[in-house]
């Protein structure tokens, strides 16, 4: 068994990365910004244009996760241009969020406030540029004020956002404020009755609607999206205030990953994605994920002992996390014995069952059918931004599903083959399998691919900063019999 380990980690082994890699974090601040604008295009549902910019977010990104060390004087260049064009990047998002309404559900009575909007992203944007000024030009002091001043004016927006959509026409929401009611009543949020208000079967398949045009799923998602959205409830009456707090925490985590310049940008450039408030408005849980993937990292660098909490919170916090599963080996690298990766994934696994047996239990045919077998009974959307949707317009054929599924495959050996042992190898690779699962997927819309957004500035903010306690290249399970 052990010589069968040795060889198939000699087989499958990571190139060198280099921490300080300019290219690479240049590719990936490409790849987001491809993906940003993929998203801002018709407000990230198909459309042509759209597919030309997830093809070259998938292209940046394949290149910063394959790339090794280049001529010296090739990065020298790149050195010189790269922050120059990101920080133009940025600019460009914060003219396309000032210039368009953050959200699809705006009262038309708060249009008269949306000067509010527009002088709070004029304020969030000349901060960030302050923020962003040379190191010989302001000290860290007032460069660290400066980005808490831009996380309390995009607070101020995403509050803005809140009070002027206050119903927005999506079932998350609705589902979400239900499960809050419930919960708070001492009743099941997975069995809650929840209305169909789309009035019809364009968004559901058959099995999920019943005779009383009710849903017969209560809520969707799993139980630790329920108790966060639930805090929002409990405090403002509004599931949307819980993720207002993690996406401002997000990228507040991002943004102090370290201390320089970069880590600001990438945060910024997360921020001020301009869909990033729709999803905020519709009430998407994706912005709860990207939280726990920022605070991944955060305990990938400074506190280690956590990262198997962190890890089991990610997984347990969306049903689908579970098909990358396999990418959590990255963190596996430093593990020296069987019982330090039993203990690993015995705390990461513990921490899953957690936060989720108490819902669960309460009524576990409930639980399965709503977090599990109704996912499957989800319709094919030919309006959804992924290849599958163009095949399905092209050849006028709906193509079979398990598609994603054989992509994904792909994506996670390539993952093995090429990413490194770190935590930025840990956020490329989830932006990278996500990715290709989505862009091969039947459902693929803005929220979902939020998370890939997000993915893409966590490596891109601790690229120049990796933890040395993951620096190996190789998962070595057998440090006593090496050849």
């Amino acid at each position: 068994m052990r010589q069968y380990y040795k060889f198939l980690i000699s087989k499958f082994h990571s190139t060198p990365f280099r921490q300080d890699n300019v290219i690479a974090s240049f590719m990936l601040g490409l790849a987001g910004l491809m993906l940003a604008q993929a998203l801002q295009h018709n407000d990230g549902f198909f459309s042509y244009l759209g597919i030309l910019l997830l093809s070259l977010m998938l292209l940046f990104l394949f290149i910063s996760m394959s790339l090794g060390k280049l001529n010296a004087s090739v990065e020298a260049v790149f050195k010189k241009i790269s922050f120059p064009i990101l920080l133009l990047g940025m600019f460009w998002q914060l003219y396309q969020l000032w210039s368009t309404l953050p959200g699809f559900d705006i009262l038309p009575s708060a249009i008269s406030t949306l000067w509010l909007f527009k002088l709070g992203v004029g304020v969030a944007g000349c901060l960030a540029a302050l923020s962003l000024l040379p190191n010989s030009w302001i000290s860290p002091a007032w460069r660290t004020l400066l980005v808490v001043l831009t996380l309390a004016t995009v607070w101020f927006l995403g509050v803005w956002v809140i009070k002027t959509a206050p119903q927005p026409k999506i079932d998350v929401f609705v589902f979400h404020q239900a499960s809050a009611q419930a919960l708070l009543s001492g009743e099941n949020p997975y069995t809650a009755k929840v209305p169909n208000i789309y009035g019809d079967l364009d968004y559901y398949g058959a099995e999920l609607v019943d005779e009383q045009a009710y849903l017969t799923i209560g809520n969707p998602y799993p139980p630790l999206t329920i108790y966060i959205s639930t805090l929002g409830y409990l405090v403002g009456g509004d599931v949307r205030y819980s993720h207002l707090l993690v996406f401002v925490l997000s990228g507040a985590i991002i943004a102090f990953l370290h201390a320089g310049r970069e880590a600001k940008l990438a945060a910024y450039l997360f921020l001020f994605m301009p869909r990033a408030f729709f999803v905020l408005e519709q009430g998407w849980t994706e912005l709860i994920l990207v939280f726990f993937l920022a605070i991944i990292i955060f305990c990938a660098k400074q506190y280690p002992k956590f990262l198997p909490i962190a890890l089991g919170l990610l997984f347990a916090s969306k049903q689908y996390l579970l098909f990358v599963l396999p990418i959590s080996l990255l963190f596996a690298a430093n593990k020296t014995s069987w019982r330090s990766l039993f203990n690993f994934y015995g705390w990461m696994g513990g921490t899953m069952v957690a936060v989720t047996a108490p819902l669960a239990l309460w009524d576990l045919h409930a639980f399965l059918w709503n977090v599990g077998a109704a996912q499957w009974y989800t319709p094919f959307r030919p309006d959804a931004l992924s290849y599958l949707a163009l095949y399905a317009r092209v050849f006028d054929k709906t193509p079979s599903v398990m598609i994603s599924f054989l992509a994904l495959a792909v994506a996670l050996v390539l993952v093995w083959r090429f990413v490194p042992r770190t935590p930025t190898g840990f956020a490329l690779s989830l932006a990278w399998c996500m990715a290709i699962f989505l862009a091969f997927n039947k459902q693929a819309f803005c929220n979902y691919y939020f998370l890939v957004v997000g993915a893409i500035f966590c490596a891109f903010a601790s690229i120049t900063n990796q933890s040395s306690f993951c620096a190996q290249e190789r998962l070595n399970l057998f440090p006593h019999n090496k050849s």
